[in-house]
């Protein structure tokens, strides 16, 4: 992937689809050799989280940090747009829920709630910042293009990230052997979502996936084609930007996040390096007091947001869309 920019700055300035074929190459050989990391990672046994009175108050901490910073920053920087305040209220809720809420709130309606408003703020957002320049044709097909393949590398990094799907199932006593398709339910995220589970061991593929995991998968999903395709149009027509570390930053973050029911892709890749010492997180991800996922999430979803408005805004004050 630096090769390739690399050389789009210099060899191939002229040829800016061979410059974006060689980043996407290298994006998919990271993926795919991750999601082999993932798949043969050894998850710890007989270890308990040493951190877990820590993760209550750490939690309420960052809701407070975050809920109160929304509100100050849409008080002095932004008081017409209330939305982006009622975003990082949503998503700050969305960290403490766990800690706040009696029993883990796994059934409270609160919690469905901010499942599905977070998905509904995003795209409201997107619709009054981003909209009008994608109507605009400021984002031709080639970033159109670019921007749903890479979502959907990552659709497929994610599904394996989280755990909800795997080529290398768990044999043991009493584990099936025949192909079933069945109906579950699961506790993520935030609350008890209805789910589908399914096994074809002729592949072999097993894997699962709820109503509240799809819309999170979705909004993370649909950012990053969105973001990538506006990057792709400011790259495309050499525009510049005071700092690029929006998309940087939104993806890296985006990279790391995963269902808190699992151990992420972080910790089987930090296994590699550090063995059984790297323990700690994935028990920061599989428990589910540990607000860290839901951090990740937070902190994605506002990068990601952050960054296609920013993009959007940049090509709106170009001479290639008026609007």
């Amino acid at each position: 992937m630096g090769g390739s920019a690399f050389l789009g700055q210099r060899a191939w300035s002229t040829r800016p689809k061979r410059t974006l074929s060689g980043v996407l190459i290298g994006l998919g050989v990271a993926l795919i050799g991750t999601i082999a990391i993932i798949q043969i990672q050894i998850e710890p046994v007989g270890t308990t989280p040493t951190l877990h009175g820590w993760y209550p108050p750490f939690a309420v901490g960052m809701t407070a940090l975050l809920t109160t910073g929304s509100l100050l920053l849409g008080v002095w920087r932004w008081p017409t747009r209330p939305e982006y305040s009622a975003l990082g209220l949503a998503l700050g809720i969305w960290i403490g829920y766990p800690a706040l809420m009696p029993n883990s709130g796994y059934r409270n309606p609160l919690g469905y709630l901010l499942v599905v408003v977070v998905p509904l703020l995003v795209g409201y957002i997107l619709w009054v910042d981003v909209w009008p320049v994608i109507r605009s044709d400021a984002v031709d097909r080639l970033a159109g293009r670019v921007g749903g393949l890479v979502a959907t590398m990552f659709g497929v990094f994610f599904l394996f990230s989280a755990g909800l799907f795997t080529v290398n199932p768990e044999q043991g006593v009493n584990g099936p052997t025949t192909a079933f398709v069945t109906t579950a339910s699961f506790a993520n995220p935030l609350v008890v979502w209805p789910a589908v589970e399914f096994y074809l061991p002729s592949i072999p593929l097993a894997g699962a996936m709820s109503v509240g995991t799809a819309l999170l998968i979705g909004t993370l999903v649909g950012l990053i084609g969105l973001t990538v395709s506006l990057m792709t149009a400011v790259w495309q027509r050499s525009l510049e930007l005071s700092s690029s570390g929006g998309i940087l930053g939104g993806l890296a973050t985006t990279g790391a996040t995963a269902c808190c029911c699992c151990g992420p892709a972080v910790y089987a890749v930090a296994s590699v390096f550090f063995g059984v010492s790297a323990s700690p997180l994935y028990w920061a991800f599989i428990d589910p007091a540990s607000p860290l996922g839901a951090l990740f999430f937070a902190a994605a979803v506002i990068l990601l947001v952050w960054s296609a408005s920013r993009f959007a805004a940049r090509l709106a004050e170009s001479d290639v869309c008026h609007i």
